[in-house]
């Protein structure tokens, strides 16, 4: 069943991308609303805002399997897994970047990283788009999955429901999210030295990848030059950023492929 519900939400979140009823936060808005006015310390708000949710989903699933039995499951599984899907138009925002920096319109580039990104103007662009639409990358799509695995859809939900909530409260869940970053940006930066160039991104595992001083988007930016021989630093200007999120793209979609054909293998054994 698990494997039935993997499949049905990664294979829909592909045809259809972000978007539709799943993806509209207008009722998380109106609970974080009201978990605020409740003034609880830092954890018990999160807690909160994480439990209400999912402990809605699980009672939904109690009286729909009373009415359609194992069907029930299935349902809620593949609608709590679509949810765990990051917002946002996302591959329309690399082409857009891509688009742009083509032609050379850096600062129409910049509009479409975040607001830090743009912030560390004194790094290479490629630098800082790098980091920034790597991170967004992952964030979408690899914790949920991960969770999914190891604690099924209502882990994969809880994973994207601290996301929303800290995004909504300006960081104030930064450290609750780093926290649950941690092994799939991980396991992500294996993947990439795996499939790319292990010599070069050894360094980065052994080392960057246990350092706290290290953040999420500086380790992953980093293990996708070295698997792909790139040399960010040196490299400046507009074309360094094509060449450096086209490597990306590359990167993120065999790992995509890899993380899909583990999952099948694991659940045919």
């Amino acid at each position: 069943m698990s494997y039935l519900v993997f499949i049905v939400a990664v294979g829909a979140f592909a045809l259809l991308g972000a978007g539709g009823p799943l993806h509209r936060d207008t009722w998380l808005e109106l609970l974080n609303r009201r978990v605020d006015a409740i003034e609880l310390d830092l954890w018990p708000s999160l807690a909160l805002r994480v439990a209400a949710p999912l402990i809605g989903a699980g009672l939904l699933l109690s009286l729909l399997s009373g009415l359609i039995g194992g069907l029930a499951e299935a349902l809620i599984g593949v609608a709590l897994f679509y949810f765990a899907w990051g917002r946002g138009d996302y591959p329309t925002d690399l082409e857009k970047f891509l688009a742009r920096a083509r032609v050379g319109d850096v600062e129409g580039a910049q509009m479409l990283l975040s607001d830090a990104s743009v912030g560390g103007s004194i790094e290479p662009l490629a630098v800082r788009a790098l980091r920034d639409l790597s991170y967004r990358g992952f964030a979408r799509w690899f914790p949920p999955v991960l969770y999914f695995w190891l604690l099924g859809p209502f882990g994969a939900a809880a994973y994207r429901l601290t996301e929303l909530s800290n995004a909504r409260s300006e960081g104030q869940f930064d450290a609750a999210l780093k926290l649950l970053d941690w092994l799939p940006s991980r396991l992500l930066l294996l993947s990439f030295a795996v499939l790319g160039d292990f010599e070069r991104t050894r360094g980065i595992l052994t080392n960057d990848a246990f350092d706290q001083e290290v953040s999420h988007d500086e380790l992953l930016a980093n293990g996708i030059a070295r698997a792909g021989s790139l040399d960010l630093e040196r490299d400046e200007g507009p074309d360094a950023a094509v060449s450096a999120i086209e490597a990306m793209q590359k990167a993120m979609g065999r790992v995509t492929a890899l993380w899909i054909a583990v999952a099948s293998v694991i659940a045919l054994l």
